[in-house]
């Protein structure tokens, strides 16, 4: 791992992670490696699951505390790096409520963040998309403490990854940059990142559509690129309607993040035709029609709702503040009539 000079400050290295991702990377072992050079304590949290909840992450900020953690390390996907953004501010505010988290955030520990797969961009960000215990909902927290101090980019942290995971992973960080673009906070500095990442992303996606089978370093070391670019765009603008309306399908159906979002790619960019410019044509390199039906081959969900069940969703999404962030204003109905054309029966 390179620049271990930015570690010799800290004393007690409390780690967040899943129980796998981070060793099987092999970035766990060069944290490790780091810590003893640098002479410093190291702690491991590894109760991180997928949708990260609020709870664990209180537990993990609680514990740092008590071990005197003067730096947290995430290392992970999105899960870990935003538990990690968590757990920071609990370590640094002890007493603080759960629940507080959202409503009062104060300053917490320093972080470090190492991505072990190529999408969320949360290394880029402050935000922390944290789910509430036995709700079904999610909820963002950020600070402008939540930073990472410094972000560790290797392709090869990704290359353990499956095949499944490499495509959905993909499919968030396209979902990023374009969803970046046709926000109505989109600002040249944010496109410009936006239609960077999307250029980088896209071109991957074909090719691991044509492979069925392992991405190459260099198409890694793309997407890893492309994933950073997603997440420093969203900095600035936030996401749209396709990440709530996805969380449901998360919650409710165990599809991935990045594949829930992208079922509602197309509808998003069919929706917002007046407002794609030539920029994020150009960014994508072929026909938009094109890069519409392989975010759908990709994507691959067959799993089809009832009107019930598409109103519960419904409920349970239509104040996420993503449908007042893209240009193209949606009402309750039509998130259902959205919903009823990429997932009803």
């Amino acid at each position: 791992m390179a620049n271990i000079e930015k570690f010799r400050k800290y004393k007690k290295i409390f780690v967040v992670t899943s129980k796998s991702s981070a060793k099987q990377s092999g970035a766990l072992d060069d944290i490790l490696k780091v810590s003893d050079e640098v002479k410093a304590e190291c702690r491991i949290f590894d109760k991180i699951m997928e949708n990260p909840l609020l709870s664990v992450c209180h537990e993990g900020g609680q514990a740092a505390f008590e071990f005197g953690a003067d730096l947290i390390v995430g290392i992970g996907g999105g899960s870990p790096m935003d538990a990690a953004k968590a757990a920071a501010c609990f370590a640094g505010n002890p007493t603080m409520a759960p629940e507080a988290l959202f409503d009062s955030p104060k300053k917490g520990l320093p972080i470090f963040a190492v991505p072990t797969t190529a999408g969320t961009g949360s290394e880029a960000n402050p935000y922390a998309v944290i789910t509430l215990d036995g709700q079904n909902l999610k909820k963002t927290f950020n600070h402008p403490a939540s930073y990472a101090k410094t972000a560790f980019l290797d392709p090869a942290y990704t290359q353990s990854l499956p095949y499944g995971a490499t495509v959905g992973t993909a499919l968030d960080a396209l979902c990023h940059c374009a969803e970046s673009c046709l926000s109505v906070k989109s600002t040249p500095f944010s496109e410009l990142y936006a239609y960077r990442g999307i250029s980088c992303v896209y071109p991957n996606l074909e090719k691991l559509l044509d492979l069925k089978g392992a991405a190459d370093y260099d198409m890694r070391e793309q997407l890893m690129f492309g994933s950073l670019c997603g997440g420093i765009a969203i900095n600035t603008t936030g996401t749209c309607f396709p990440h709530p309306m996805g969380y449901n399908i998360t919650f409710f159906d165990n599809l991935p993040h990045g594949k829930a979002c992208a079922l509602f790619f197309g509808e998003f960019m069919d929706m917002h035709e007046k407002f794609i410019t030539r920029g994020l044509c150009e960014a994508f390199g072929v026909p938009l029609e094109r890069a519409k039906e392989t975010v759908r081959e990709l994507a691959a969900y067959h799993e089809k709702f009832d009107d019930e069940t598409l109103k519960f969703y419904v409920s349970k999404v239509k104040s996420a503040k993503n449908f007042t962030n893209s240009k193209r204003k949606i009402s309750e109905d039509e998130i259902f009539d959205i919903y009823k054309r990429c997932v009803g029966k």
